[in-house]
């Protein structure tokens, strides 16, 4: 099993300094949700980019928010409220799937340094996928399989023909890449139309 990252190191994840190397409305600035639908955030952590994304777009109703650790949850619910953004929030603790979001409800996804912790690829990217409506997508952002002054070890990431591959896998067809970060690449996979 990949390590997963550990609550009690929850402040690294609200860091200032992050925007230097993850300002997440560099990412916004790429996203087109689906009118009428929901947000989702796979892993959302600390709430770090759940926070500024909801913002941006906030005719987009509920915003969920998947992770598998309650300690994440709970302080991004905790946050929710300081952020005036509880009211959005739908936390769903992720014990096993499916997920209990609707099919083809959410008009837009995104993941940030959770890929290389995902140890069922195949179910977590193909439940995305049928949650996500036609048009929508899935955003990745993961650390770039080198050397970085942070992240994982290089053992744990992920190449981006890995996670196109995956992506493949669950019925993702329209994929592209973004260079918008310097240690991460950032894949945006869409459901077709069809």
């Amino acid at each position: 099993m990949a390590h997963v990252f550990n609550p009690s190191l929850l402040h690294r994840l609200d860091d200032p300094k992050r925007q230097e190397y993850q300002n997440p409305q560099s990412l916004i600035e790429k996203m087109h949700p689906v009118a009428n639908t929901s947000l989702l955030d796979f892993g959302a952590g600390a709430g770090y980019f759940t926070f500024p994304i909801a913002r941006a777009f906030p005719e987009n109703n509920p915003v969920h928010v998947v992770d598998i650790q309650k300690e994440m949850l709970d302080h991004l619910i905790k946050r929710s409220k300081e952020q005036e953004l509880s009211a959005r929030m739908e936390p769903h603790l992720l014990e096993a799937f499916p997920l209990s979001i609707s099919d083809g409800s959410v008009g837009l996804a995104w993941m940030v340094n959770v890929f290389h912790e995902i140890d069922d690829r195949k179910t977590s990217l193909s439940e995305i996928f049928r949650v996500l409506a036609p048009g929508g997508s899935l955003f990745i952002v993961d650390w770039k399989p080198e050397e970085t002054p942070m992240g994982p070890p290089l053992s744990e990431r992920v190449p981006e023909v890995g996670i196109i591959t995956s992506l493949l896998e669950a019925g993702f067809s329209l994929i592209r890449s973004w260079e918008i970060y310097s240690m991460h690449l950032v894949i945006e996979a869409q459901k077709s139309q069809d």
